[in-house]
């Protein structure tokens, strides 16, 4: 098995690529605003378990933590709006 840091970016993009496909089976079922709020809630979930279980060595707050999961966040879905709207612009 590969240790975390040993991940490609096509194994990266085939989970990212997983999740959206099993957003889309929700889609099918539930409305897209819940499926937008559990999938945060999920992300919020796991990254505050993982947050927590890390070496305790590394001193940071959560509120030092909160605002850099945010900030990434905030990175991730801007870089994604402007993927989307170059793609949609060449069709």
């Amino acid at each position: 098995m590969n240790a975390v840091s040993d991940i490609t970016e096509a194994q990266f993009f085939d989970m990212v690529d997983r999740y959206i496909a099993q957003a889309n089976e929700f889609s099918k079922q539930y409305p897209q605003p819940q499926i937008i709020a559990s999938m945060l809630f999920a992300a919020a979930r796991f990254n505050a378990h993982h947050w927590l279980a890390r070496d305790r060595a590394q001193s940071q707050t959560v509120d030092e933590a909160a605002p850099l999961f945010a900030q990434e966040y905030e990175k991730m879905f801007r870089n994604n709006v402007d993927q989307l709207e170059a793609s949609r612009a060449k069709n």
